[in-house]
Formats: C-alpha cells, sequence, structure tokens
C-alpha cells in the first residue's frame, strides 16, 4: 500500500511489521465491523470488564443500509442513527455496525490508526476516506484523543474540526461524541454507553 507507510511514519513509527501484517487481512471483520447483534449474547453474559477486556475501551458505532458506493461515486451511504429515536433503530434494512478502537495485537505502537487501508487498526472502506485518516491517542487520564493525519477531506468532532500533530493540540473525546471522517459520520462510545445501546437495539 504504497504511501500510508510513509505517512503513519511521519507520526512516530507506525507502519512498521504489525502494520504489514494487518495488510493481509482485507476482508476481514475489521474492515467491515462487528454486527450489533452479535454483540447481543457477550452483552448479557459478560461484566464490563471482561467486555472491555475482550472488544475494547472505546467503539464507533455507524449505521447505514451496508457499505455501498452510490451512483455519484462520492460517498458510502451513511444514515446515522439517533441513538434515542427506536423508530430509526428498528429501520427494515439498516446494518448496525461496531468498529472497536484496538490496536493491532502484534503492534508496540501506543496510537490507533484509521483509514480507508486494510493495514489500518480502524479501516473504514469509504472513497472519501483517506487511505490514512487519522489516529488516536490515550491521555494521561486514559480518556481517548483523535487527531487528523493530513486527511484529504478532513476529521469534526462535533462540528468542530480537529486539528493534525503539527497544527494543534488533539481533540479529546467523550462517549456520545459525533465524529466525521470525510463524509463518514458515526458515534463514539464507551463500553457502558455501547453495552446500553446493544441491549436496547437487540430488544
Amino acid at each position: 500500500l504504497k504511501g500510508l507507510g510513509s505517512a503513519a511514519d511521519s507520526w512516530g513509527g507506525i507502519g512498521g511489521g504489525a502494520m504489514e501484517a494487518k495488510s493481509e487481512q482485507t476482508g476481514s471483520t475489521q474492515e467491515l465491523g462487528l454486527r450489533v447483534e452479535d454483540l447481543r449474547e457477550d452483552v448479557a453474559r459478560l461484566s464490563t470488564d471482561e467486555f472491555e477486556n475482550r472488544y475494547g475501551a472505546a467503539f464507533l458505532l455507524l449505521s447505514s443500509a451496508g457499505f455501498k458506493q452510490p451512483k455519484n461515486g462520492s460517498s458510502t451511504e451513511v444514515l446515522l442513527l439517533d441513538l434515542e429515536d427506536e423508530v430509526a433503530e428498528r429501520t427494515a434494512g439498516v446494518s448496525v455496525r461496531v468498529f472497536p478502537i484496538q490496536a493491532a495485537k502484534r503492534s508496540l505502537n501506543h496510537l490507533i490508526t484509521l483509514g480507508r487501508a486494510a493495514n489500518n487498526d480502524v479501516t473504514i472502506s469509504d472513497i472519501s476516506v483517506s487511505r490514512f485518516h487519522a489516529f488516536f491517542k490515550r491521555s494521561s487520564t486514559g480518556n481517548f484523543q483523535l487527531y487528523d493525519a493530513g486527511s484529504s477531506n478532513g476529521t469534526i468532532v462535533n462540528g468542530l474540526s480537529v486539528c493534525t500533530k503539527e497544527t494543534g493540540p488533539p481533540t479529546e473525546l467523550h462517549s456520545g461524541d459525533n465524529i466525521r471522517f470525510g463524509q463518514v459520520d458515526v458515534t463514539f462510545l464507551e463500553p457502558d454507553a455501547l453495552r446500553s445501546f446493544v441491549e436496547k437495539f437487540t430488544d
């Protein structure tokens, strides 16, 4: 994947062996996300700590009628659900996907990359998302922070642009924040909020 390695390397060593290993995972769950329905059993039987150990400490929630390229080729057709809208949650044909924000198991780097290319830690296969679009890091208090990686179409949190590493501080994320990567809208959720959503959605 020409270009991703060099862009990633500028952020302090991303793009090593773990990144290369992940390039072999095309077509994996990592690219498509997890179906909310498939999390129902583990939400019911695992404690919050056990759930977090298995799936991670933060998630991106995206809802769409599948990953489809529209006729104009500009972006994946994405419809972000209102978490309080029970009617919308049960709209026929809507598929809700969960993307755990986790680094590759073999990764020695403290950053979690997101982009269109399959060798990112979080892959969103949309044409408006850059190959290496953004990355997450943990603050000293354990909170997730977000930087844009110099993407073509930018990153926005709750209507405000996210800085690159060179242009300003990271954006600290909180459960329920709305994030836009290119033209893809997702919701940032911590484990308790995701568990509550899964219970409500699959009830």
